[in-house]
């Protein structure tokens, strides 16, 4: 493999980070908007929870194939590639005036959208090992800002027309395709650990390993119980308190004016909701994971997580919903950093790629399967239902990770040791 130019690696992170953050600022911007769309076309909430799984859907059957296409033809062409049709769903999202329509759009937003696992590869491609954690947190900023921004731009955006926000995502798209084809080079190629990303085997290994198959299932049950609250949280929202998103009554029969000026309302809240994530998991883990360490972190994750979804179920009036949704961002912002903390320390260097692929992948799965069962739950059970069974799958995943804990905390603290005393002598 040719040597890495330290200064080319440099210049070709931007456009990759500019890649991802466009692609998840659309996808932010259109977050807030699906739920009110959807109940505008008169959608229940099953169907509302199949149209966010099929977009996660597609990205967990095609991101291997982008990933094989990108080894074959190579990683630039795969992400302008995927950039302009990322910007032909948005369009096709702006135009759409039916939940056919939408599903049509947000399926395709999917497929394309799998080629963030290309970005990642690029990533490794043009780093070092010593500097590959830094790249791919560049890659983890780009999503963070992407999101919480993009629920903002979108409810605003809406103010003009139904079709703004899904042509301004569009340009976006584009945009970032254009900057790719300019800045981006074609990088030297080398096959990875994990060359199938959801492997049998790799699951099976998983298996065998408590230290490694507990932190997954973990970080499985969290994201699992997040990502039914983001796609139920604005239809839980509208249905018991509308007065907080400026309609006097639950949205049955929606004008066009009740639709957009909920969507404002909307973004602020999943803006307010990712910043305080972003803040936590940027800044406050930093200065917790030395003092307390991460098995106790990830015992306090889902706790918190599962309190806040415990809060909003049950709240009273829209200002205890608020205070349930600013410590859910703290349990979250705490639980998935150190869960990935804890599972690269379990894992040997030459099965990192394989595993971490395997969270990726259970990611992917578990935003699937979340959106599907809570909008079951919701339409079945009442709008607070996906919330109260959230709280207790996270509490019994308190549990397991209290366990986790006190079999495992001295042996990490053993190989932080170790490791310290390494680089002491080195």
């Amino acid at each position: 493999m040719s040597q890495i130019d330290p200064t080319k690696n440099r210049s070709a992170l931007v456009p990759v980070f500019l890649t991802v953050f466009i692609d998840l600022l659309g996808f932010g911007i259109v977050i807030p908007l699906l739920p009110i769309y959807s109940q505008a076309y008169g959608a229940s909430g099953t169907t509302l929870g199949l149209l966010f799984s099929s977009f996660s859907l597609m990205q967990l059957i095609f991101a291997p194939f982008w990933g094989r296409l990108s080894d074959k033809v190579g990683r630039r062409p795969v992400l302008i590639g995927g950039l302009i049709g990322t910007s032909i769903s948005y369009v096709m999202f702006g135009l759409a005036e039916s939940m056919t329509m939408l599903f049509v759009s947000r399926m395709l937003a999917g497929f394309f959208g799998a080629n963030v696992a290309t970005a990642q590869a690029y990533v490794a491609d043009v780093t070092t090992p010593a500097d590959r954690a830094k790249g791919m947190g560049m890659i983890g900023a780009a999503f963070g800002l992407g999101f919480t921004f993009g629920p903002l731009i979108g409810g605003f955006m809406v103010q003009w027309s139904m079709a703004m926000p899904g042509f301004f995502a569009a340009g976006l798209s584009l945009a970032s395709a254009i900057v790719a084809f300019i800045m981006l080079y074609e990088p030297a190629r080398h096959r990875s650990d994990a060359t199938r990303i959801f492997g049998f085997e790799t699951v099976r290994e998983a298996m065998r390993q408590p230290r490694v198959g507990t932190v997954l299932l973990l970080y499985f049950v969290a994201l699992l119980a997040f990502s039914g609250f983001e796609s139920m949280f604005i239809r839980f929202g509208l249905a018991r308190f509308p007065e907080a998103f400026g309609i006097s009554s639950a949205i049955t029969d929606p004008s066009m004016d009740d639709v957009m000026g909920a969507a404002k309302e909307a973004g602020l809240y999943m803006f307010g909701i990712g910043l305080l994530a972003a803040v936590i998991q940027g800044g406050f883990i930093r200065r917790l994971v030395p003092r307390y360490g991460e098995t106790k972190l990830i015992v306090a994750g889902p706790l918190l997580l599962g309190l806040g979804f415990l809060i909003v179920g049950v709240a009273p009036n829209w200002w205890l919903v608020i205070a349930g949704c600013a410590v859910m961002p703290m349990g979250f912002g705490v639980n998935n950093p150190s869960l990935q903390g804890l599972l690269s320390r379990a894992v040997t260097p030459d099965h990192q790629g394989a595993f971490l692929g395997l969270n990726q992948s259970l990611g992917s799965l578990s935003r699937v399967l979340g959106p599907l069962i809570a909008g079951l739950v919701f339409d079945y059970g009442g709008p607070a239902q996906p919330f109260f069974l959230s709280a207790a799958l996270l509490g019994v995943a308190t549990l397991l990770a209290l366990r986790y804990h006190r079999r495992y905390a001295r042996s990490f603290e053993h190989e932080a040791e170790r490791e310290a005393t390494v680089r002491g002598t080195a």
